[in-house]
């Protein structure tokens, strides 16, 4: 994954800070849904995998195992303690208006559960179009 996807994943870690995948994930999504709402094209190129319920970004755990800007951090069942991954190296840049998008994304769904995120998501009349 380079370029601007990369750049889109890495911003929005760079915003929220050590993130579960999860809720990465669906952060991403309603960002292209919200993109092809708007502009009539999505944000990224990210494929979303859809299963029963839920998805996933095709190539994202590669990127943060083999992209030395991403730290992965090891959740801890004992302790409870969720795994996320962290972005370490400069901002990313991203043209304004994506930034934006992105910023808006972040702004209204940051604090939203990761449960009713991914129902808001999957649920969404767009998803599908981004989806498969």
């Amino acid at each position: 994954m380079k370029g601007k996807d990369r750049d889109a994943v890495a911003y929005v870690l760079w915003r929220l800070g050590c993130t579960h995948p999860f809720k990465l994930s669906r952060l991403l999504a309603m960002a292209d849904i919200l993109s092809l709402e708007r502009r009539g094209r999505r944000l990224t190129g990210l494929r979303y995998v859809p299963g029963p319920g839920t998805f996933y970004i095709e190539g994202l755990k590669d990127m943060f195992e083999h992209d030395p800007c991403f730290e992965p951090h090891r959740g801890d069942p004992e302790t409870r303690r969720r795994g996320c991954v962290e972005y370490k190296c400069d901002p990313p840049r991203l043209d304004p208006e994506d930034t934006a998008l992105l910023d808006h994304v972040i702004d209204k769904y940051g604090d939203i559960d990761e449960m009713e995120l991914n129902r808001l998501a999957i649920n969404h009349p767009l998803f599908p179009k981004i989806a498969g």
